[in-house]
């Protein structure tokens, strides 16, 4: 049986029968751009693993359809750009992601330059950032300036509408002492922690005293604040908290430091949305080339992908 005759077939049979089980089941040639073959074989590596997600949530037959529509349209994108940036010469190097640093850096201001070289510089060799440097300078070619500069009121305007995410959390540094419930008499435990501590005892040799495994220094940052945040918003620098007790253990802290957060500079947030703004601009201006190019590529699927 041809693989078009399988594909007629499928359109019928699939939703009645479910999911397909198997890589195999599906056509040999999913479709055609502009009279060759994608061969299920070419994407196994995508679909495979696909498939078996799907059917272990036991996803209906429509949504098969759907996720391997999804992946052939991105594998079509994918070779149409490919082809597009091998005519410019622009295939995805270090040399492109270094020169597209070099661009990127030029338009900060030095120190926030310095800055964001030392965090993109490691990525020089990443695919993802090569290719994101090739299509960059692919579009240049293809649009002008305005449409994908990000200009200062652009910034401006971003960093005020999302204020929120440019603000740095609360942050303490603190002793703990950990005192575990199962120990003998572990209420009077911690309370005469607390109690020695509230007279000015050394921290450190109280905590090797009661907490001698050192549990206490075991707690990230992280589960510090979501266990404790409430205490410690109320404490100051030098405070020992109160007796605060978990299923598994009392705790005891000493307040050693605390920032209060607050707003990220625009002119230290300003590289970040630089690089979100372009990006998006990027993507906008490439979903545009690839929507025209899909239309002009003559794709022909297989039955089995069409709705």
């Amino acid at each position: 049986m041809n693989p078009r005759t399988w594909g007629l077939l499928a359109a019928v049979v699939l939703p009645i029968c479910g999911t397909a089980a198997e890589l195999s089941d599906l056509p040999e040639v999913l479709a055609t751009v502009g009279g060759r073959p994608l061969r299920r074989d070419e994407l196994a590596g995508q679909l495979a693993p696909q498939l078996a997600r799907l059917n272990a949530e036991g996803a209906g037959s429509g949504e098969v359809r759907r996720s391997v529509r999804q992946i052939v349209d991105d594998e079509i994108c994918r070779r149409l750009l490919d082809v597009e940036l091998r005519k410019n010469a622009l295939v995805p190097s270090r040399e492109i992601a270094v020169r597209y640093l070099k661009g990127v850096l030029d338009e900060l201001a030095p120190v926030a330059a310095m800055k964001l070289e030392h965090e993109l510089r490691p990525r020089l060799d990443e695919p993802d950032f090569q290719l994101k440097a090739a299509v960059h300078f692919y579009l240049e070619k293809r649009f002008p300036p305005k449409a994908l500069t990000v200009s200062s009121t652009e910034i401006e305007r971003y960093y005020h509408l999302n204020r929120m995410r440019y603000r740095l959390p609360e942050h303490w540094e603190a002793g703990v002492i950990r005192i575990d419930r199962s120990r003998k008499d572990a209420v009077e435990l911690a309370a005469t922690a607390r109690a020695r501590l509230l007279q000015g005892g050394a921290f450190e040799a109280i905590a090797r005293e009661f907490d001698p495994e050192g549990g206490g220094d075991k707690l990230s940052a992280d589960e510090l604040s979501s266990l404790f945040a409430g205490e410690l918003a109320k404490m100051s620098p030098g405070d020992v908290s109160n007796v605060m007790s978990t299923p598994d253990a009392f705790f005891i802290l000493l307040l050693r430091r605390k920032d209060p957060g607050g707003a990220i500079p625009i002119e230290e947030a300003e590289p970040y949305i630089r690089l979100e703004l372009s990006a998006a601009k990027d993507s906008l201006a490439l979903r545009k080339v690839l929507i025209r190019d899909f239309a002009e590529a003559n794709v022909v699927y297989d039955p089995f992908l069409k709705p």
